[in-house]
């Protein structure tokens, strides 16, 4: 206990307090700092770090005091002072929170299910079945503020799907282009898709807050390297499967997306105003998609 008492005896005067113990207990090297703008404690063990920053008429001040409890008594072990920079204690290492290191990330698992704007009437994609899937992401993340806003970029794979169930399927016949028409007479639907494989590089900003929560905003580049066609039916006791890998994708989109999670689960928006197929050779139509993000 008294060494707990002069402890904090110590750490009051570094920044300007006063206190007095029944021990009447010395405390040197007392430095006064007048209305310091923040003052960071650290515990590590048996030792504490004072560190302030600014006062009242500098505020690039700095100051860091270290104290060491040993079992007999408290001593400083290490000051440094200067006209540059200054934090407080007795938090949990604020440092931690406001100091993050920049570094490799591998993050954003996200499943989300996708439904078409501007398509011609007879395109009517089921949202319940097109699904997408986005890889994590691997990518850098940086903190250039030195606060819990950050900065990352990277690189992930995306699997889109534009699915219908109802009586319009999608027709590509070699030599033409793709259109939209019904199934034949009598035919024993299973579905029709449109699905476009992705290099996705996201490019986001993100917050987060002193209770877990976290929103980022931010653009997602797609270089769509591949794209295909299939058809399912059955007619007249047999099956049918028509498919064609060369559907004109655009071959580079960009999307906009926010996203709202606590912890290691979220929620997020993305809008992609930019054409999915080359209209001069099918149906023209943009998506959007929502869905959850895991860690």
């Amino acid at each position: 206990m008294k060494k707990m008492i002069l402890l904090v005896v110590t750490l009051l005067t570094a920044v300007g307090g006063y206190a007095e113990t029944e021990d009447s207990l010395k405390v040197e090297n007392v430095m006064c700092i007048q209305k310091p703008e923040q003052v960071k404690i650290t515990e590590s063990g048996s030792r504490f770090t004072v560190e302030v920053e600014g006062k009242e008429d500098n505020p690039n001040f700095r100051y860091v005091r270290e104290v060491e409890m040993s079992s007999s008594d408290v001593s400083v072990t290490k000051e440094r002072s200067g006209n540059w920079d200054f934090h407080i204690p007795f938090r949990k290492r604020t440092s931690e929170r406001r100091h993050h290191q920049n570094q490799l990330v591998l993050k954003n698992l996200k499943i989300g299910l996708s439904c078409v704007q501007g398509a011609p009437e007879n395109m009517d994609v089921s949202m319940g079945s097109s699904w997408e899937i986005t890889t994590p992401t691997l990518g850098w993340e940086c903190y250039p503020w030195a606060t819990e806003t950050s900065f990352s970029i990277g690189v992930a794979c995306s699997w889109r799907n534009y699915r219908m169930t109802g009586k319009q399927r999608f027709i590509k016949e070699e030599g033409r282009d793709m259109t939209v028409g019904p199934y034949p007479k009598g035919a024993d639907i299973q579905f029709s898709r449109i699905k476009v494989f992705s290099w996705a590089v996201p490019v986001m900003l993100t917050h987060k807050t002193k209770r877990n929560f976290n929103f980022s905003l931010g653009t997602i580049v797609n270089f769509n390297t591949h794209a295909s066609l299939k058809t399912r039916y059955k007619l007249d006791g047999k099956e049918y499967k028509q498919t064609d890998s060369n559907i004109h994708q655009t071959p580079v989109t960009v999307d906009f997306q926010a996203s709202l999670g606590y912890k290691a689960i979220g929620f997020y928006v993305k809008y992609s105003p930019c054409k999915v197929l080359d209209s001069t050779y099918g149906p023209e139509f943009s998506a959007l998609s929502v869905g959850i993000v895991l860690f």
